[in-house]
């Protein structure tokens, strides 16, 4: 299983403001860093071929796929002890970073019922699971830019992993606050919390998901 370092750092390059000077604040999906990313597709948001209602939804096969991993960890972990969120949790850190995660599981003794509001979540969750990349940037890198500063705001915020999903390339980025961050196969037994495995292939051949 192929490693790199947890202790890798890549800050986010600065973006000329040129670039999002006329860009709307409603088109922002998440701030990372301090820099905002925008809804997949928000280009035909301005050039007004379409409406941000028609960017903003999930894609069937999104909806799919946090539900169906939502669902399977729900029946493996203690509910007494723990919430799964599967959706678009809004996690606040800080002013420089609102966060939106597929999949988040909260230790209930940290996200207590007084924590729960009408905002977005302020306490870390335990693990996360997050399914493709729905923002886009004007310029730059998302990998470098967006992926890696999001993983590791996670980590500074308490998070102890995450597990980011590509789809397309079939590919897992497998990564922990405390150890070597992996790439493991597809068809791998992931360990998402103690006492708890999540194998993508075998879910989605139960469910007779095929992804081309």
């Amino acid at each position: 299983m192929a490693t790199i370092s947890a202790s890798i750092q890549i800050s986010p390059a600065k973006i000329v403001q040129k670039s999002r000077r006329n860009i709307p604040t409603s088109l922002i999906r998440e701030v990372v860093g301090g820099v905002p990313f925008y809804f997949e597709g928000y280009r035909s948001v301005i050039n007004k071929s379409k409406k941000l209602e028609d960017i903003m939804g999930d894609s069937g096969l999104q909806t799919l796929l946090k539900n169906t991993f939502g669902d399977y960890l729900k029946s493996q972990i203690d509910r007494k002890d723990y919430y799964v969120f599967a959706g678009e949790t809004g996690s606040h850190i800080n002013d420089n970073n609102n966060f939106g995660l597929d999949i988040a599981i909260y230790d209930r003794k940290i996200l207590t019922p007084d924590k729960i509001t009408v905002k977005y979540i302020n306490v870390p969750p335990k693990v996360v699971l997050e399914i493709d990349v729905k923002v886009e940037l004007p310029h730059g890198n998302l990998f470098e830019q967006y992926i890696l500063p999001k993983i590791q705001q996670l980590f500074a915020f308490g998070t102890e992993r995450v597990i980011w999903i590509f789809t397309q390339s079939k590919t897992i980025i497998y990564a922990s606050a405390a150890e070597q961050w992996a790439f493991p196969k597809w068809e791998s037994d992931l360990d998402i919390m103690e006492g708890v495995t999540l194998n993508i292939a075998q879910i989605l051949d139960a469910e007779g998901i095929k992804i081309n």
